[in-house]
């Protein structure tokens, strides 16, 4: 199927949904359709390993300090959780940023490591975030996986084998390296990954960089080489991230005091909280107050 094709199906799918929602589930396992209707400036989100194939629109995803651009028949790959902000550059009502998602269920995808001969990948440097053009049999076999959402009995005996297949449409392409080097248990990329699943349940307190390396079974320089290279920035920017990425949430969301916002993500100084927060977020945190509270 043709990526015009694919959009016009996912389009008439949405319009039946009747919603605007910026992530509605298909359906299918672990696959959702990811929409946006107006231009945005850096909205923030914490990201899982998954895989978006973009359908029309275009967007700008910043991790670190580094920019990702990727449009229509583009697909974005990460291999890591992480903070991420991004920026819908193209959209309308008429037109609006569209693209299927699918988030990556780790035990497939290792399944494939002897099919795909993952072993000659190895040594492959790759960040853990990267976008470039999909191949048509990706596109198909997305196509394929999609149009099992319309068919519940179809979805429990075939979305395994279709989603299997996209992986290894995408793990043959390019663009993977940050999925390739996550195939094997012990990689690199594997252990890093599981230091990164450390910080994300503990950035709330204080977290020493000697105990991330010996999660991640590294010694000190090589724990930090690497994780700078899969993340675009230091295991302390990291957690620094999810902290105001956390707060931002809960500022837009609610009306806490401010300063109980900082303690609650970790911040014990309110004044060193809002000028972190005012750096990466452009205004200061009372900016933000209930800019998304229901009613």
């Amino acid at each position: 199927m043709s990526l015009e094709a694919l959009l016009q199906d996912v389009t008439h799918w949405r319009e039946a949904q009747g919603n605007d929602d910026a992530l509605i589930a298909t359906g299918v396992r672990n696959m959702g359709v990811i929409t946006g209707c107006h231009e945005t400036l850096r909205d923030c989100t914490i990201i899982d390993p998954a895989i978006s194939l973009v359908l029309q629109g275009q967007k700008e995803a910043y991790y670190g300090d580094r920019k990702i651009a990727y449009g229509a028949g583009d697909l974005l790959i990460a291999g890591q959780a992480m903070p991420l902000l991004s920026s819908v550059i193209t959209a309308s009502p008429e037109r609006p940023f569209m693209a299927l998602g699918i988030l990556i269920d780790m035990e497939m995808l290792r399944s494939l490591y002897s099919d795909v001969d993952a072993s000659a990948w190895m040594g492959e440097a790759s960040h853990g975030l990267d976008a470039g053009k999909a191949e048509p049999e990706v596109i198909d076999a997305m196509a394929r996986l999609f149009r099992l959402g319309d068919d519940p009995v179809a979805e429990r005996a075939l979305a395994s084998s279709v989603t299997r297949e996209v992986y290894f449409r995408v793990l043959r392409s390019q663009h993977a390296g940050a999925l390739r080097q996550l195939m094997n248990h012990d990689s690199k990329a594997s252990r890093i990954a599981k230091a990164i699943a450390h910080i994300r349940q503990e950035y709330r307190h204080t977290i020493r960089a000697a105990d991330l390396a010996a999660i991640a079974c590294m010694s000190a320089s090589v724990f930090y080489e690497h994780f700078k290279e899969a993340t675009a920035r230091s295991p302390l920017q990291f957690q620094k991230d999810l902290r105001l990425m956390d707060a931002h949430r809960m500022l837009q969301h609610g009306d806490a005091p401010i300063a109980s916002v900082a303690l609650h993500v970790g911040y014990e100084s309110p004044a060193q909280f809002s000028r972190e927060f005012s750096r990466k977020f452009g205004a200061p945190p009372k900016s933000f107050v209930g800019a998304r509270k229901a009613g």
